[in-house]
């Protein structure tokens, strides 16, 4: 088995990342390999923005701050 070593994650990430783990009743470096195997074997393509948010969220996860400083306005267009 591989190690690597992250250096200099906030200590913010790091405590969600703990209360996750705890959620879900696994250590912190058992939901990190999880989270880098899934990354690992993640398709290239993407299905679309849906799809993606879905993907990335856990059950019971607020959307909301996900979502903050994408919706950006765009431009109007014509189908004519």
């Amino acid at each position: 088995m591989a190690s690597i070593t992250i250096r200099n994650l906030s200590q913010e990430s790091k405590e969600r990342l703990r209360h996750r783990a705890a959620r879900r009743g696994c250590s912190l470096e058992a939901l990190v390999r999880s989270i880098l195997d899934s990354a690992a074997e993640e398709a290239i393509v993407s299905t679309g923005f849906p799809h993606d948010l879905i993907a990335v969220i856990e059950p019971g996860e607020e959307i909301e701050p996900l979502l903050r400083g994408h919706d950006q306005p765009q431009p109007p267009f014509s189908l004519q």
